[in-house]
């Protein structure tokens, strides 16, 4: 298995500009996880329900749910984390209940800048320490993954000794360590996602120090025609008014092309590349189109 394997490290994140399809690539990991023998656990931030939606599960919290035979998934609840963090640094179980179920201080934390990605950190601090493997985090789109990942510097200096000085030097840790965790990147063959993708891997590269590992370039068109008969298709376009099937025929193909230049701007990413098939699992989840996702990512 490849280091840049979302398998070879127990962690992985993913993030890529929003459409790309990243959930549905998430979600077709971790089935392959569990088809592996593996304890898959997907991790989504914030209020979203696209696992929701893709497993066709009736809600998806902070507790843990299983969306399918032994793949499970959790919703960062920052209310919840919260809770858990006030329960665990305050011993007296009654006053630690009063300040988790304080309105005011939930206020305050909300307009706190930073402070539910903290609480994401100790979420995954907790998931940690529990039996999953892999743990797959679905991030929210590239700007705020970028945020999030760079919290540790973000507040050096800021965060003086204590719990959370010691969870932000610990997630510090955890992007440094490649072997435990890595960053993944989606994005479509198409020239907005494919400049963002090239802009955030940059920035990437320069301002941060988890490792990365796969990018996934998500419904690739298969040519509309064998190039042999390329030419044959343009001189009966040019010969006279296209019939309306060669006309659908060579746009087909004019978005292939289109396609092809810009996984040639991807090749200057310095990244193992799986280009997945066109074809994506619809909602609920499609085990079938799952699989092939999961064997198009193991063959390449």
């Amino acid at each position: 298995m490849s280091p840049s394997h979302p398998y070879s490290s127990r962690l992985s994140f993913f993030t890529g500009k929003g459409g790309v399809g990243k959930s549905t690539v998430v979600a077709s990991l971790a089935v392959e996880a569990r088809r592996r023998g593996r304890t898959p656990l997907v991790v989504e931030l914030g209020h979203r329900a696209t696992m929701q939606a893709l497993f066709d599960v009736e809600h998806i919290g902070h507790d843990f749910v299983e969306v399918m035979d032994g793949v499970f998934a959790t919703n960062v609840d920052s209310d919840r984390a919260l809770a858990d963090y006030v329960r665990q640094h305050v011993r007296v179980g009654a006053l630690a209940n009063r300040i988790a179920g304080s309105e005011s201080l939930r206020r305050f934390f909300a307009a706190a800048p930073a402070v539910t990605e903290v609480l994401t950190l100790l979420r995954l601090e907790q998931l940690w320490s529990e039996r999953w493997d892999p743990i797959l985090v679905d991030l929210d789109a590239t700007g705020h993954a970028l945020m999030f990942l760079g919290l540790p510097s973000v507040f050096d200096g800021l965060v003086p000794e204590g719990p959370i000085r010691r969870l932000l030097d610990g997630f510090a840790s955890l992007l440094r360590d490649g072997d435990r965790s890595q960053l993944h990147l989606v994005t479509l063959p198409a020239q907005l996602p494919v400049q963002e993708t090239l802009e955030l891997h940059e920035r990437l590269k320069t301002e941060h120090s988890i490792r990365l590992g796969t990018l996934f370039v998500n419904r690739v068109r298969p040519p509309a025609i064998p190039e042999s008969a390329r030419a044959a298709l343009d001189a009966a376009v040019a010969t006279g008014p296209a019939e309306e099937d060669l006309a659908l025929l060579r746009a087909e193909q004019a978005r292939h092309d289109d396609a092809q230049r810009q996984l040639a701007r991807l090749a200057t990413i310095d990244m193992r590349q799986v280009r997945l098939p066109l074809e994506s699992p619809v909602e609920p989840v499609d085990l079938a189109a799952l699989g092939r996702i999961a064997a198009a990512e193991d063959d390449q």
